[in-house]
């Protein structure tokens, strides 16, 4: 397009001073010839043989005068010299390589001013001489002739005053011509190469050409069109299009779309211009009275064939008045044609990298999802097989704890009430033989009776203390698993969480390594809750044990006097949430959790402790137990240097309208 317009200048220069006697001359800022005597002379700039060859090298005291100055008339000894500075930068292209080779890197940038064109006209001596020698030949005739040839001479004189004016004219309208030529080259640059390039849309593109194309060559109306191959039938779709705002009203149709003709030509890809569709002897008779019956008047179509192999049309329609097309309009279309093409092509692989990476992008989350399912699993997994053997080992110990201690604890009551009876007995024989032999009394010294019988009762109410504490802790490991309740029923909350912190007692007392840890229970009036209580209860286990190993890390970077004055606790808080949920809060005075980890909190495998202390599964266990299987939530709240708290909601009644999910749940994490 550009060597188009560039070929296009060039011709008007040469037909601008066909008709003239001067040597019409085009030069850059540096003096170099765009358009010269010699062609061997132009386009210095870009041939390092022409490197010397400008003009200024050929006429320097004349440059010197033309370089100076916008515009002027002179005659030196090297002939008469007419020039003007012409700027072909406007608005919209304000750049200029500046380099001194062709296709050479752009050296700086620079406005309009900095950049001009000088058009100069040369007459040479020679000419002026000859014209002179033959001015004066014919005064001479006239004047030793008669004195009416005095007339023809002046007559004469008039009309080379009159040619050069004509010659300044026609450098005028060359100038002017030229100018229209660069402002043409803009509009087509700035408003449509530009804008459609800057859009990777394609339906913003077409809407960008119809309407640009409309106003540029100020049509009627502007259109573009799919064109559809099926088998041996053809079809056209209106994509875009845009019509004058003053047209009366929309035509409704299309001629490609009714006339065979046109449509066969459209996909040979032949480019159609009809100046006047009344009179156009390519059409056919039938063909004209239809297109001029559905109104039109002008037309000119252009074939856009992309690389794809998608085929568009370009339909330009002309309705109101008969519409000249000039070869600078047709082959401006034809290269908004190309340029559209490419565009269409940009576009149309912008969606298909659009299209894979979403696709990508899905398989990626269908990846992760998978993953996420795996990790669940093996969460599952390894839980099931934690309580199995958890379940196997209570089983165990409760029955081999049992059995004995109940033998134990039923017997206790005998042996109390033989006790007592001999005691009496005792007491009977001490008031019946008030002296007894020196032997006995030996004996009774020996065994220390009255301590014996003051004690005895004590050694037995403490061996039942202890059966009882015994025969505690088997029911607290059953209500702790749970072996016997794998269906969902009432259980009471704060009976599980009194069994978890019965068998954690031994890491809550202080020791010589630990300081130990206070429980502070606050427990609300809840009611019985429908629940898998062994699994609740392996959710408390959990929390809790994290609690403690937290306040153990915590204390291990605190000196005793750190610790007096605030000790570690734990404080546990059961209450009503609504009249449908309650809350477990268990909550420690620990550091705190970052927020970085707090995000993390329940992410299977993830974990702060070191290796070998924690597989990272508790937490994301007891989050899937609180959220499927009791359609509960759970979430932590915790700042650092501030302790942890963590929540756990769950509805009272699992047949009640449950309003959090666990997606929701891990949410508020």
């Amino acid at each position: 397009m550009l060597n188009y317009f560039g070929a296009k200048l060039l011709d008007n220069f040469n037909q601008a001073f066909a008709n003239v006697p001067s040597q019409g001359m085009l030069l850059n800022a540096d003096g170099y010839w765009l358009k010269g005597a010699k062609s061997e002379d132009e386009w210095g700039f870009m041939f390092p043989n022409r490197k010397n060859h400008t003009f200024g090298k050929t006429f320097p005291q004349a440059w010197q005068q033309i370089s100076q100055k916008e515009s002027g008339q002179f005659q030196t000894a090297e002939g008469m010299f007419t020039f003007t500075t012409v700027y072909p930068l406007l608005e919209g292209q304000k750049s200029s390589t500046g380099a001194g080779q062709a296709f050479a890197p752009s050296q700086n940038q620079i406005d309009t001013k900095s950049y001009y064109w000088k058009i100069v006209s040369w007459v040479s001596p020679e000419m002026l001489m000859a014209k002179s020698n033959r001015f004066l030949s014919q005064l001479l005739l006239l004047y030793a002739g008669l004195i009416g040839l005095i007339g023809i001479g002046s007559w004469l004189l008039a009309k080379a005053s009159v040619n050069r004016q004509m010659a300044q004219l026609e450098l005028k309208q060359s100038e002017t011509e030229l100018r229209k030529l660069v402002e043409r080259e803009k509009i087509l640059k700035t408003r449509l190469s530009s804008q459609i390039r800057n859009s990777l849309d394609l339906n913003t593109i077409l809407s960008t050409v119809v309407v640009e194309v409309r106003e540029l060559l100020q049509i009627d109306r502007c259109q573009f069109f799919w064109c559809h191959q099926e088998d041996e039938s053809t079809s056209f779709e209106l994509s875009q299009q845009a019509c004058a705002p003053d047209l009366p009203e929309p035509l409704g149709c299309s001629p490609i779309q009714n006339v065979e003709a046109l449509s066969e030509a459209i996909v040979q890809g032949n480019l159609l211009c009809f100046d006047d569709i009344a009179t156009d002897p390519w059409l056919d008779f039938k063909s004209r009275n239809l297109l001029v019956t559905l109104g039109f008047k002008s037309l000119l179509t252009v074939s856009v064939q992309t690389q794809s192999g998608r085929l568009g049309v370009i339909v330009c329609e002309h309705t109101r008045a008969l519409r000249s097309w000039s070869d600078e309009e047709v082959e401006l279309i034809r290269g908004v044609a190309d340029q559209l093409a490419i565009a269409i092509d940009q576009a149309q692989l912008y969606n298909q990298s659009r299209a894979a990476t979403a696709a990508a992008t899905t398989q990626a989350e269908q990846l992760n999802h998978v993953l996420h399912n795996l990790k669940q699993t093996q969460a599952q997994l390894i839980q099931t097989e934690k309580m199995s053997s958890l379940g196997q080992l209570v089983a165990g110990v409760a029955h081999e704890i049992n059995n004995p201690v109940n033998f134990i604890y039923g017997n206790l009551t005998h042996v109390n009430e033989y006790t007592l009876g001999l005691l009496e007995l005792v007491e009977l024989y001490q008031k019946s033989y008030a002296n007894p032999t020196h032997e006995v009394q030996a004996y009774i010294e020996a065994i220390d009776l009255d301590f014996m019988a003051e004690d005895l009762p004590k050694l037995l109410t403490s061996m039942k203390m202890g059966a009882n504490r015994i025969r505690e802790i088997v029911l607290s490991l059953r209500n702790f698993s749970r072996l016997d309740e794998a269906d969902m029923k009432p259980v009471n909350i704060h009976e599980g969480i009194d069994s978890t912190l019965l068998i954690l007692q031994n890491r809550l007392k202080q020791t010589s390594g630990n300081t130990g840890i206070e429980i502070v229970k606050e427990y609300g009036d809840i009611p019985l809750v429908d629940c898998y209580a062994g699994q609740l209860n392996q959710v408390f286990m959990n929390l809790i044990s994290n609690a403690i190993d937290a306040l153990d890390s915590y204390n291990s970077q605190r000196t005793l006097e750190d610790i007096e004055p605030n000790p570690s606790q734990i404080v546990i808080r059961t209450q009503l949430r609504n009249p449908d949920r309650i809350t477990i809060q268990i909550a420690d005075n620990g550091a705190g959790i970052t927020p970085a980890v707090k995000q993390r909190l329940f992410d299977p495998f993830f974990t702060t402790k070191p290796a070998g202390k924690g597989t990272g599964l508790g937490l994301a266990i007891s989050a899937q137990i609180v959220t499927e299987k009791h359609n509960g939530a759970i979430w932590c709240i915790s700042e650092p240097g501030r302790g942890a708290e963590f929540w756990v909601e769950i509805p009272i009644s699992q047949s009640s309208t449950l309003a959090t999910t666990s997606t929701a749940s891990l949410s508020r994490v």
